[in-house]
């Protein structure tokens, strides 16, 4: 008699999955929850039933009959390293290792993973309401889920505290500032006579990220066919073996931002006139490429204070000294509001949301609805 074959993992992460009824609502509704096992279904239902023991003795006694000694902490650092290299570099840093290192750690540290329960998580987030936005907390949120998602299918912990979390914040997230569109000329117009004035144009023209900018070589740049191609960006990054920052040139922030964008014969002379050896449109002193972060210091900041400082003190007219995301939210804005080609617009800064680019960037009145309207 043939043998059967095996039955094969019914799980997108490549498991088996097995779900049981462990428990009643209020109303009588059924508390289903699934059991994982990387060797078969019968594997999954033999953790189900040493669920449903160990939940009753923990009812009777309360204490787990098996607890699981694995801190916060030592599962954090395990989590990190499995999704390493399977999610884009900026999305790694930027929101699991920096949530973790930051704050979820510091926090929650040596507690063990089992003895977290859902009004701890509900805490941690109460707290932090006060002195983190609501942007940066569904990002904690979306980290500690998934790590505990994956204590769940490597038998970590039984249950995840995550749900039914609410989010909060008291904290009013910066209102980002623009130049008017007298502003942006006064600054173009500055940038073809300064030293660091290259860069500021390209991220004023075209809303370009200060990372996406960065990362831009001669080879991305088609002189012929007047376009430049947006394929890399750059970030400091922390090397997690000696702590200290380094610089890395990786993928764009997603898929959308990778993009090509038309420019002026304006912008192809301005750039010819910039020519140099290094393989990096804008560089360092030694003609590599630049740390975000020195960059910011020891060039956009010398812009725009000797920019600021030379229409005050020539023209007398004060033009506020910005921050480089705030020159891409002005191009945004000003492309939006002059009611251009919302899918052009989406298409030259890389966003993949309509919806969100109105919401983000359309600073809407009645003056600029009746000229829509075209309404006397």
């Amino acid at each position: 008699m043939a043998r059967p074959k095996k039955e094969k993992p019914n799980h997108s992460s490549g498991m088996y999955e097995v779900k049981v009824t462990i428990g009643h609502n209020f109303d009588g509704t059924p508390i289903r929850k699934s059991f994982y096992s990387s060797k078969s279904k019968a594997a999954a239902r033999l953790k189900a039933e040493e669920y449903k023991i160990n939940q009753a003795v923990y009812e009777a006694t309360g204490e787990h009959l098996v607890p699981n000694a694995m801190s916060f902490e030592k599962w954090a650092k395990e989590f990190l390293e499995s999704i390493k290299g399977t999610i884009k570099d900026s999305s790694y840093n930027l929101t699991y290792k920096n949530s973790l290192d930051n704050h979820l750690i510091p926090y929650f540290g040596k507690r063990k993973l089992t003895a977290i329960k859902q009004i701890d998580i509900q805490t941690y987030f109460n707290k932090k309401s006060k002195i983190l936005a609501l942007e940066t907390l569904k990002k904690h949120k979306m980290t500690l889920n998934r790590m505990f998602q994956s204590a769940i299918i490597n038998e970590i912990c039984d249950r995840n505290p995550c749900q039914n979390i609410k989010l909060s914040s008291t904290k009013k997230p910066l209102e980002k500032r623009t130049y008017t569109a007298d502003e942006v000329e006064l600054v173009l117009e500055y940038t073809k006579a300064h030293r660091f004035g290259l860069a500021v144009y390209l991220m004023l023209m075209y809303g370009l990220s200060r990372s996406e900018l960065l990362g831009l070589m001669w080879s991305d740049v088609d002189f012929e066919n007047k376009v430049i191609y947006i394929n890399r960006g750059v970030a400091d990054v922390q090397d997690p073996a000696t702590k200290k920052m380094k610089i890395v040139i990786g993928d764009l922030k997603n898929e959308f931002r990778k993009r090509d964008i038309p420019l002026s014969n304006d912008t192809i002379q301005f750039l010819k006139s910039k020519a140099n050896n290094s393989d990096f449109i804008i560089c360092n002193t030694k003609g590599n490429v630049c740390s975000p972060r020195t960059w910011s210091r020891r060039h956009f900041d010398v812009f725009m204070k000797e920019m600021s400082e030379y229409y005050l003190k020539k023209k007398e007219i004060e033009v506020p000294m910005l921050n480089p995301h705030e020159l891409r939210h002005t191009r945004a804005t000003l492309w939006v509001n002059d009611d251009l080609n919302l899918f052009a617009v989406a298409n030259v800064l890389g966003h993949s949301d309509l919806k969100m680019l109105r919401k983000r960037y359309a600073h809407s009145d009645v003056e600029s609805t009746r000229k829509m309207l075209k309404i006397d």
